[in-house]
């Protein structure tokens, strides 16, 4: 029986690319080092903020990571998400999850600090009960340390929640957990990715994922 959902954020939730990139290129700048595309950032996110940064480094300067990464980081906490929008078909999914009994959270590759600050705007509506991300000491995803610890605090079982996400992270953290998964089409990482990451089933709109988990109920 289904008691509880954890999404990602980045490119399943909300659709954060242009803000990513912008505060990327933001923090390459200040450095003096070349601006990165769209494309490459959808390349780089998913394994957290610091693989993010060390991928947007010029080839001859990842030695910098660790003066550059706080840098970026501080700048993506202060993002003020003026380009990051929600999907189509969101509210009216995640309301008849909550509708349906069902606890939700989410657990992200992005920092806490960052994380907060769209839970305190954007995020605030859908009612998480639970928003899980990065912080000192915890390994990112696909390694399963924090959505197991969000499950205990959900008093849930990884055999009663699902991992719904876009990336091929995700799909590795639900293998890792003992969940299953829902990938989502909509987001920064192709179905022939996800496919090669192990993933089985698929939602191509939140219309068609609000069918999928009310399904397991």
């Amino acid at each position: 029986m289904l008691k509880a959902v954890i999404f990602d954020l980045d490119g399943t939730v909300l659709d954060t690319l242009p803000d990513l990139n912008a505060c990327m290129n933001a923090a390459l700048a200040d450095f003096g080092y070349p601006p990165i595309t769209r494309e490459q950032t959808m390349a780089f996110v998913g394994h957290g903020g610091r693989n993010y940064a060390l991928a947007a480094l010029p080839a001859d300067k990842k030695d910098t990571i660790d003066e550059f990464y706080p840098h970026y980081a501080g700048l993506h906490v202060r993002c003020t998400n003026a380009l990051t929008r929600e999907f189509a078909g969101e509210e009216d999914c995640l309301s008849a999850l909550r509708r349906a009994g069902l606890k939700l959270a989410v657990v992200t590759n992005k920092s806490q600090g960052a994380t907060d600050v769209l839970g305190a705007t954007l995020l605030k509506k859908f009612g998480f009960d639970i928003l899980a991300g990065i912080r000192d000491g915890v390994p990112v995803k696909p390694d399963p340390t924090l959505t197991l610890q969000v499950l205990r605090e959900l008093g849930v079982s990884p055999a009663e929640a699902v991992f719904v996400g876009d990336g091929d992270t995700d799909v590795q953290t639900a293998k890792n957990a003992g969940m299953r998964s829902v990938s989502v089409l909509w987001g920064y990482r192709s179905k022939e990715q996800l496919t090669a990451a192990g993933a089985q089933r698929y939602a191509r709109t939140f219309a068609e994922l609000k069918e999928i988990l009310l399904s397991m109920l």
